[in-house]
């Protein structure tokens, strides 16, 4: 997971493109994304991980360019964790989900909430 945090990105445009540029020019996909007026934190496409390794030069390389334009944060060994439910009753579901991690002491380090068009979806946790 990283975290990229830039002052520089509130109320501009361009800031995204920016970023997700520098993925696409080092060939990363990004699989999970959350965002807030100055910060990004995305998850790396584990089909890639799992096809061949990301190595640590790779991860080290992004982070580097990254560096160009933000803060950054690199935040390894972390699961996803992806729930998909009646978005009528997406709360009650979200509230019983962060019981049972809260209780086994599984710590949420990032929410990315997809839109259906249709009665459910998706929302996918970073925990570690």
């Amino acid at each position: 997971m990283l975290d990229i945090v830039s002052t520089r990105m509130l109320g501009q445009f361009g800031f995204l493109a920016k970023v997700f540029s520098i993925f696409e020019d080092l060939g990363i996909s990004v699989d999970c994304v959350a965002t807030s007026e100055v910060s990004i934190s995305v998850s790396l496409d584990p089909s890639k991980i799992w096809s061949r390794e990301l190595i640590q030069q790779e991860l080290d390389h992004v982070v580097e360019e990254l560096e160009k334009i933000a803060f950054v944060h690199l935040l390894q060994q972390r699961a996803i964790v992806s729930l998909i439910g009646n978005v009528r009753k997406s709360s009650l579901i979200l509230e019983k989900a962060f019981h049972v991690l809260r209780r086994i002491g599984v710590n949420v380090q990032m929410i990315s909430q997809g839109a259906s068009k249709h009665f459910w979806r998706d929302f996918v946790a970073i925990a570690r």
